[in-house]
C-alpha cells in the first residue's frame, strides 16, 4: 500500500516529524518515511467512511448514554458528523498526508471543524472495536447488495428459460452428450445454484451480525457503554458476547470471501460452458455484440470476452479468500496489526462480483440459442438409456439390458450409423422393436422424465412456477 503525500523527514535520520498523529504522546519522533508507506491504509480504507461515520454517530448517542456527552454536545457532534458524511459523499477531497486510517482522519476533521469536543467523540473507543464494526457494518450491507444482484440474474436465466422452455438439447457429462435435455431445464440448473449461494450470502451476512463497539481494545470498555442502544442504531441484531473474540477474528469476513469465491466458481462453471457453445464447432449459441469483442489481427473473430473475463476473475475471487485465511491461520492472542490486511480481499471481492454479476444477466438477456443447429448436432446415441429402459419394461434385468444396447451401440459405431438405423436383424432382441424404434425420439426421452426436479416438460414448468414465486415476478 501507499503512504499518502509527502513525509518531512529529519535530516540525515530518515525519520518522519512529528504529524499529528492522535496517539503520538507517547512517542519522541516521528515514524520512518519507509514504516510511513507500510503502515497507513487510508488508500484503501478510505470505502468505509460511511460506515465509520454513522459507527460514530451511533457511539455518540452511547456516550450520551453513559453521561460522557450532555445533549447539546452530542446535539453539536452529531451535526459536525452529517457535514463530514455529506462532504465525503459529495467527493470532497477532505484527508491529509498525515491522516493514517479512515478513523483517524473522520476524528480529525471533526475537530477541526467543531473544535476539543470532536476529541471526546473516541471515548471508550478503540480503533480495534471500531474497525471490526465498520468492516462488519459493510459486510453486512454488500451481502444484501449482492444478494440483489444474484437475484437480479436469476430474473434474466428465468426469462430465457421461459423463452427456450420447449427446445431441446444435448445435457452433458465428461463433456459427452448424455441425454437430452429442454434447454429451460438446464437454464434453471443455474437459478437454483444461485439460490444457495443467495443463501450463504445471507449466512455472511448473519455472521457479521454480532457489534464490537464496546469492546474497546480487548478487554471492553471502562464506562457504562449502553451496548444494546448503539446495537440497535446500527442495525446488529446482537452484542458480541466477548471482547476478545470481538477484536481479533475475521471467520465473518473469511464467510463472506468463502461465499464470494463459491459464487465466482459458479459463474465461471457457465461461462465456460458459454464460450465452449459459442465455438464454431459447437455453434449452439451467440451471445449480443456488446458482450463480445474482436481480434486486433483477424477480421472475422467473435470472442465471447464477457465469459472469458467471468470465467477469469474467479480465480482472483478465491484469491481474495486465501489472502485472508493466510493472514488469519497464524496470529496470535488478540487484535494484531496483521488485522489491516482484512479489508482490501473485502472490497476487491464486492467490486468483483458486483460487476460480473451484471455482465452475466445482461449477456444471457442478450443470448440466442441457435436451436436448428442443436437439434443438428443431436447424437441418437443419447437415447441409449431408453432402449435399456424399455428392455427393463418388458421384464429384462437392467444389467442385461445395458449389455444387450450396448452391444447395439458397438455395432452402429463400426459401421459408422446411428444404432436407430441398424438392421431388424440387429433388434431382434428387443421385443416389438420395430414399433419402439420409430417412438425412440429425443421428445420422447425428454417427457419420460417428469419425475420432480426430472427435465420433463411438467417438471421444467413446476420449476418455473416455483422461480417466479421466488423472484415476484
Amino acid at each position: 500500500m501507499a503512504g499518502q503525500g509527502k513525509t518531512s523527514k529529519v535530516k540525515g535520520n530518515g525519520k518522519a516529524k512529528p504529524a499529528g498523529k492522535l496517539w503520538q504522546g507517547r512517542f519522541q519522533e516521528g515514524m520512518a518515511s519507509s514504516m510511513e508507506s507500510l503502515s497507513i491504509s487510508l488508500s484503501f480504507d478510505r470505502k468505509l467512511f460511511r460506515e465509520d461515520i454513522e459507527g460514530s454517530m451511533a457511539h455518540a448517542h452511547g456516550l450520551k448514554a453513559a453521561g460522557v456527552l450532555t445533549a447539546a454536545e452530542l446535539g453539536k457532534m452529531l451535526a459536525g458528523l452529517k457535514k463530514v458524511l455529506a462532504d465525503l459523499e459529495a467527493g470532497m477531497d477532505l484527508f491529509q498526508p498525515g491522516d493514517e486510517d479512515i478513523h483517524m482522519a473522520v476524528e480529525r476533521i471533526l475537530s477541526e471543524r467543531i473544535g476539543a469536543l470532536g476529541k471526546k467523540l473516541h471515548t471508550g473507543r478503540s480503533r480495534n472495536d471500531q474497525v471490526a464494526t465498520d468492516l462488519k457494518l459493510y459486510v453486512r450491507r454488500q451481502a444484501e447488495s449482492l444478494e440483489a444482484a444474484v437475484t437480479a440474474l436469476q430474473t434474466a436465466i428465468y426469462r430465457k428459460a421461459v423463452q427456450y422452455r420447449t427446445a431441446l438439447m444435448p445435457g452433458y457429462t465428461h463433456v459427452q452428450q448424455a441425454q437430452p435435455v429442454y434447454i429451460g431445464h438446464y437454464l434453471l440448473s443455474f437459478f437454483w445454484a444461485l439460490e444457495r449461494d443467495k443463501a450463504r450470502l445471507r449466512n455472511a451476512s448473519a455472521s457479521a451480525g454480532q457489534m464490537p463497539l464496546g469492546s474497546g481494545a480487548l478487554a471492553g470498555s471502562a464506562f457504562p457503554y449502553k451496548r444494546e442502544l448503539v446495537a440497535a442504531r446500527l442495525g446488529f441484531p446482537e452484542l458480541s458476547p466477548n471482547s476478545i473474540d470481538a477484536t481479533a477474528h475475521r471467520d465473518w469476513a473469511l464467510e463472506f470471501l468463502g461465499a464470494g469465491a463459491i459464487l465466482g466458481a459458479l459463474l465461471s462453471n457457465y461461462a465456460e460452458d458459454f464460450v465452449l457453445w459459442s465455438t464454431q464447432e459447437f455453434a449452439y449459441i451467440e451471445l449480443g455484440e456488446a458482450y463480445t469483442s474482436g481480434s486486433s489481427m483477424m477480421p472475422q473473430k467473435k470472442n465471447p470476452d464477457s465469459m472469458e473475463l467471468i470465467r477469469g476473475k474467479s480465480g482472483r475471487l478465491l484469491g481474495n479468500f486465501t489472502r485472508l485465511f493466510t493472514v488469519m491461520k497464524g496470529l496470535p492472542h488478540a487484535y494484531d496489526r496483521d488485522l489491516q490486511e482484512d479489508k482490501e480481499p473485502v472490497f476487491d471481492t464486492v467490486e468483483t462480483l458486483q460487476v460480473c454479476l451484471t455482465v452475466m444477466a445482461e449477456a444471457i438477456g442478450s443470448l440466442k440459442f441457435r436451436t436448428e443447429e442443436i437439434e443438428r448436432k443431436m447424437h441418437p446415441g443419447m437415447l441409449a438409456t431408453d432402449l435399456a429402459d424399455y428392455l427393463v419394461d418388458k421384464g429384462v434385468p437392467f444389467r442385461d439390458a445395458h449389455h444387450i444396447v450396448g452391444r447395439m451401440i458397438g455395432k452402429a459405431e463400426e459401421r459408422k450409423v446411428s444404432f436407430l438405423d441398424l438392421p431388424e436383424a440387429d433388434w431382434s432382441e428387443i421385443p416389438e422393436g420395430k414399433a419402439f424404434r420409430k417412438k425412440l425420439t429425443f421428445a420422447y426421452s425428454a417427457e419420460r422424465r417428469n419425475i420432480q426436479g426430472g427435465t420433463g416438460s411438467g417438471s421444467v414448468k413446476a420449476q418455473l412456477a416455483q422461480a417466479k414465486r421466488i423472484l415476484g415476478v
